[in-house]
């Protein structure tokens, strides 16, 4: 699956359905809207008084409850806000599909699907980056303290146990920062986008379903980015069944791209080495201390495994 650079005219664009229009517009306008503002939004315009007046407003003609705003921040992207908010989006998201479908009556041009695809591997790999940062300086699940090791299974929530799964060894937190950051250093260049989306929808897949059968409240958003991987891959559907049946597999047929635009993804692939790099370093420092305190309490769940041979195995 290679890329030709070449400079290929634009062929006419094709009469399309309505329906097929509006699907497509619909989909630009909601993934557009659900990463600029959703639940996790780049632009915080929940934050102003007249959109959460207007969600509450909306909530209680729909769903026949007010919305209960929280009295601070609370890390939850799963509350009746967002779901309220969410399905503003997803109106806005028709009205605007049926006008754009209603305008432009032919299928959408090389153009309009190349500033798609850009926007959502832009949009997926700033998230697969910055959650697999943390994983690797240990700022999202931490180490086991030593305070936690006292609570029985059934004083722990279900978010709490898959917290202190994850807490309790350090290597696999690392291993999930690869299996995040890879695909978003994949997503950056035009020739390994599919790779890209393919390990990102199945890294989002095993993240949903945590978040989904573990009670953490990102469902949401972690769907939203499941659905953007999928939507990059159904970019790319004709090539993937072309390959998966053993059929010649056509090249993608580029433009040239000004030396700035080549540039880029190389500058933001060595930039977010060396993120990593630095959070790995702040992760073995703060791995260093844990393991100095752990020699000394000796607390079986944190000294066994690859840390230090135990004479009893401690598999209970």
């Amino acid at each position: 699956m290679t890329s030709v650079m070449a400079v290929v005219p634009e062929a006419p664009a094709r009469p399309w359905p309505f329906w097929r229009r509006f699907v497509w517009a619909f989909g630009v306008v909601y993934v557009f809207l659900a990463m600029m503002v959703g639940t996790q939004p780049l632009l915080p315009v929940t934050a102003w008084p007249w959109v959460q007046g207007a969600v509450d407003r909306v909530s209680r003609l729909v769903f026949g409850q007010p919305v209960v705003t929280p009295p601070g921040p609370t890390g939850s992207g799963d509350t009746q806000f967002d779901w309220a908010w969410l399905f503003c989006l997803l109106c806005l998201s028709v009205l605007a599909g049926l006008v754009w479908a209603s305008w432009q009556r032919t299928a959408p041009t090389a153009r309009q699907t190349g500033m798609l695809s850009e926007f959502l591997r832009m949009a997926l790999a700033t998230w697969l980056t910055a959650y697999g940062l943390a994983k690797f300086g240990f700022g999202q699940f931490g180490l086991l303290p030593g305070g936690t090791l006292d609570i029985t299974y059934a004083e722990s929530s279900p978010m709490g146990l898959l917290w202190r799964f994850m807490g309790a060894s350090a290597g696999y937190q690392w291993l999930a920062g690869v299996a995040e950051v890879l695909p978003a250093l994949l997503l950056l260049h035009r020739r390994t986008v599919t790779l890209g989306a393919l390990m990102a929808a199945v890294t989002m897949t095993n993240v949903f379903a945590l978040n989904l059968f573990y009670d953490v409240p990102v469902k949401l958003f972690s769907g939203h980015l499941l659905l953007i991987a999928t939507l990059l891959l159904a970019m790319d559907a004709r090539r993937l069944r072309a390959l998966l049946i053993g059929e010649a597999v056509p090249a993608v047929v580029w433009a040239p791209q000004v030396w700035w635009r080549r540039l880029l993804p190389w500058g933001l692939t060595c930039l977010i080495l060396v993120l990593v790099g630095v959070n790995m370093r702040a992760g073995l420092q703060v791995l260093r201390v844990d393991r100095a305190r752990t020699q000394v309490t000796q607390e079986p769940l944190k000294t066994r495994g690859f840390h230090l041979i135990n004479e009893v195995p401690f598999n209970r």
